[in-house]
């Protein structure tokens, strides 16, 4: 069986007890370099990825005998690897065990629902910012290219009235979380890779 297991945002705490389990019970665990530095008692073979995700399948695809654990941030199916797995291996040898997204983290950090929310990502591509900002309540996963910054310059050019919520490192010991208003943030220092959250101002 392949595992596709969610690690949670960050911090080892908030793996599932389950995505532990079967990672211990693995013969193989593949990740990122900083996902697999997590796993820390972990005593089979690791496989880092990095660009290489054709090579990834065929190798699971030839070792199906053996116990496989593919471990992504966050939640494997919110813009992450769990979509190319499922695209890529049949169904009946997979399981994904969700893990806690860092959507859903900051949004517990800052006591707001996740009701009627609209989750999309900046990574590798240009979001409709007419169609993203028509939305009461969005979270959007953010690169380098694309992040708070340009988030705020596109709600000021639409001169909509919005509170911004930008969590970078979350779960982890420098875990920061800014709230305000786009030109605040605008006025801010530069940001990690972070998570923002874009409401309605009430």
């Amino acid at each position: 069986m392949i595992n596709v297991i969610g690690l949670g945002p960050g911090n080892t705490d908030y793996i599932t007890k389950l995505g532990e389990k079967l990672i211990q019970n693995s013969d193989v665990v593949i990740g990122g370099k900083r996902n697999l530095e997590s796993i820390v008692d972990f005593e089979g073979e690791k496989i880092e990825i990095s660009s290489n995700l054709k090579e990834i399948v065929e190798y699971i695809n030839n070792n199906k005998h053996k116990q496989i654990s593919v471990i992504a941030s966050g939640d494997p199916l919110i813009y992450g690897i769990g979509r190319y797995l499922s695209k890529n291996i049949d169904k009946e040898d997979l399981n994904i065990v969700s893990g806690i997204s860092s959507l859903q983290y900051i949004f517990s950090k800052v006591h707001i629902d996740m009701n009627d929310l609209y989750i999309t990502s900046s990574h590798g591509k240009t979001p409709d910012f007419d169609y993203v900002l028509s939305h009461k309540k969005v979270c959007m996963v953010t690169d380098k290219i694309i992040g708070p910054k340009e988030i705020c310059k596109q709600i000021l050019d639409r001169n909509l009235e919005k509170t911004i919520v930008v969590g970078e490192n979350l779960s982890y010991d420098n875990e920061r979380i800014t709230i305000g208003s786009p030109e605040d943030i605008l006025n801010l220092e530069d940001f990690d890779m972070c998570v923002v959250v874009i409401l309605d101002k009430n």
